[in-house]
């Protein structure tokens, strides 16, 4: 099988040039496909610092929810406090509510 059955035309065109040709012929690929990966590279770190910036919104709204939410306990723990406290209060003055509503319905 000769090389010009597998070959492209262009190769064959780099070839019929000889040596200084097929070097041309090289460095021209290489560079092409240089250039294409670099691209790739800047569009994959454009990439990566756009989901960068997405992360970095997104803890911020974490943090802020976590705080939101710490407050959130700590205002219901105390409403808790209070309504046992005033549980235990009322639970010492119902005996003296009704004792004292007793007399007052006789009037």
């Amino acid at each position: 099988m000769m090389i010009a059955q597998v070959a492209t035309p262009d190769l064959l065109n780099f070839t019929q040039m000889g040596v200084a040709g097929l070097m041309g012929a090289l460095w021209w690929f290489e560079r092409r496909y240089s250039r294409q990966r670099e691209d790739q590279l800047t569009e994959a770190h454009e990439q990566i610092l756009g989901q960068k910036e997405h992360l970095q919104a997104l803890l911020d709204a974490l943090q802020g929810n976590t705080k939101v939410i710490s407050e959130f306990t700590a205002v219901q723990q105390e409403i808790l406090r209070a309504l046992r406290t005033e549980g235990t209060g009322m639970r010492g003055q119902e005996s003296g509510t009704i004792t004292s509503g007793s007399a007052s319905s006789g009037l």
